[in-house]
């Protein structure tokens, strides 16, 4: 079997982080990243490695576990939130990809997350899709470390996807939501001024009025998340306001910027 490494970045996880750690004691080595936590978080982690590191976060979510994945003693990574909690079965689908002849070929694999949101699970509104790239060889591939907001490790080669999926213990109140949609959009807003793209009188109507509610009908409707009741109607309207909120942003961003317009934007 391949070894593996699990990692994780925390900063004042002490409510989540026992469970993810105890879902973890499988592999092979725990590496941790944190950012200075006031609670207990550390104290907790120490019950289970000593490789902790400890450093300011910078803002970037890629540069944070770009940073991390490079202390790994093993090739394979498994990237886990603290608020994350790995199944035995996905467990042993892991130990069985890296027990056979199938992860020479794949660079990365794909999970599901099943997000807790507000007491529900949400199976629907495209938040149950396999597209958490958390299992993967860190030699065939990296985080793109231009960008802040998305987990963007991009892989060299072939992408798997597993069968068996994640928890996640999402927000437990909208307000928390609401906090962390703040702090999201303005990372989002940075990355979509990095590529290039900016809010012009051309294209304002679709950014900041038909896009954010296209999203809306699209994860309501089309993706079933009127099944998931009273959350699932706050998941796809929420989903939407980050839209908007982030191409609000990306205006504020480009008006101080005075960067030139994107060709055919």
């Amino acid at each position: 079997m391949e070894k593996l490494t699990a990692a994780l970045i925390v900063k004042n996880e002490e409510k989540f982080i026992r469970q993810c750690l105890e879902s973890l004691k499988w592999a092979g080595e725990i590496i941790i990243l944190d950012g200075f936590s006031t609670d207990r978080t550390v104290e907790i982690c120490r019950e289970y490695t000593e490789k902790i590191f400890q450093r300011p976060f910078s803002g970037s979510f890629n540069e944070e576990r770009q940073f991390l994945i490079s202390k790994a003693a093993n090739d394979w990574v498994f990237m886990v939130d603290a608020d994350m909690l790995v199944p035995p079965e996905a467990a042993e689908e892991i130990r069985a990809v890296l027990s056979s002849n199938d992860a020479a070929g794949y660079s990365a694999f794909n999970f599901r997350a099943l997000t807790i949101y507000l007491g529900r699970p949400i199976r629907r509104c495209g938040w149950f899709d396999p597209e958490y790239t958390r299992l993967f060889n860190r030699k065939k591939g990296s985080y793109d470390t231009r960008l802040k907001y998305i987990d963007n490790f991009v892989p060299a080669g072939r992408t798997g996807v597993m069968k068996e999926h994640l928890i996640h213990y999402g927000f437990e109140t909208v307000s928390e939501h609401i906090t962390r949609v703040d702090r999201y959009t303005t990372l989002n807003a940075q990355d979509l001024l990095i590529k290039g793209l900016r809010i012009t009188p051309v294209n304002a109507l679709w950014y900041l009025f038909a896009k954010p509610a296209a999203v809306f009908i699209y994860k309501y409707f089309y993706r079933l998340g009127f099944l998931d009741g009273a959350q699932g109607f706050m998941v796809c309207s929420i989903s939407s306001f980050v839209y908007l909120i982030s191409y609000f942003k990306l205006w504020e961003l480009g008006r101080a910027a005075g960067m030139p317009a994107r060709p055919g934007a």
